[in-house]
C-alpha cells in the first residue's frame, strides 16, 4: 500500500494518516526521546503511548510541565517557530511509538491542508491552556490544594467514565504528581494518602481514579 505525503487529501481524518511516511521509532518507558540540550532531529508524532515534557532545576528537582498523548506533536513550539527551549526534555512515560518527520514537511503540510492546520492550531491552543492551568494550580499554597487541582485537571484531560468514577487513563505516578506541582514526593505523599483515606481518590489497575468529581471539587473550594 503506498504511503501518503504530509498534506495530501485522505478520507481518514487522523493526523497519523497524514504522516504515514514518517520514520517509525520506538521507545521504552523512561527513555529520553529528545534531550533538553540537543536540537531536535525532527518533529515527533505520537502514535502510541504518553510522553512528558520535563526539566530539572539547578537544585536537581524535576519539573513535569506537560503530558502528551496519541496524535500530538512534540516539540510543537519548535516546529512552528523554530525556537527550541533548551533544558526541556521529552521522556517516554510508557512504551511509546512515534513517527518522526521534519518540521519543513509539517509546515508544508499546514499550507496544503486546512483540516490539518486546524488540528495543529488546536494542539497549540491546548498547550497554552495547560500552562495557564499550571499557573493557577501553583497559586494554591498547600500541597493538598495543588494536588486536588492537578487531579481535577488530569481527570478532565485524560479521564474516562468507569464504574468506580473517572479513571485517569494515563500512566501517572505519585512522583509525576509531585513534579507537576513543584513539590517533592515526601511533601506530596501525606496529602495523597489522606485523599485516598477520605475516598476522594482511588486506584484501579495502577491508574488513579476520581470516585466523585463533585466531591473532589468541593474539597478544593
Amino acid at each position: 500500500m503506498p504511503t501518503k505525503k504530509p498534506g495530501t487529501s485522505t478520507t481518514d481524518k487522523s493526523i497519523v494518516s497524514h504522516f504515514s511516511d514518517g520514520f517509525v521509532m520506538h521507545f521504552k518507558r523512561d527513555e529520553t526521546i529528545i534531550s533538553g540540550f540537543d536540537e531536535p532531529q525532527g518533529v515527533y508524532l505520537i502514535k502510541k503511548g504518553f510522553v512528558k515534557a520535563c526539566s530539572v532545576s539547578q537544585s536537581g528537582h524535576g519539573n513535569l510541565l506537560l503530558i502528551h498523548g496519541e496524535g500530538e506533536f512534540v516539540p510543537l513550539p519548535w516546529a512552528l517557530n523554530g525556537y527550541y527551549a533548551t533544558g526541556l526534555s521529552y521522556v517516554a512515560m510508557s512504551d511509546v511509538s512515534v513517527l518522526r518527520s521534519s518540521k519543513h514537511e509539517l509546515r508544508k503540510a499546514l499550507g496544503n491542508n486546512t483540516w490539518l492546520t486546524n488540528e495543529i492550531l488546536n494542539q497549540a491552543v491546548n498547550i497554552i491552556a495547560v500552562y495557564t492551568q499550571r499557573i493557577q494550580t501553583l497559586e494554591f499554597r498547600s500541597a493538598r490544594g495543588r494536588i486536588i487541582a492537578e487531579l481535577l485537571y488530569l481527570g478532565e484531560r485524560f479521564g474516562k467514565p468507569v464504574d468506580s468514577g473517572v479513571l485517569i487513563d494515563a500512566p501517572i505516578t505519585h512522583q509525576d504528581i509531585a513534579d507537576s506541582i513543584n513539590i517533592n514526593r515526601e511533601t506530596a505523599s501525606p496529602s495523597l494518602e489522606q485523599l485516598f483515606e477520605e475516598g476522594l481518590m482511588g486506584q484501579k489497575e495502577h491508574y488513579f481514579t476520581i470516585p466523585d468529581v463533585r466531591k473532589l471539587q468541593d474539597a478544593l473550594s
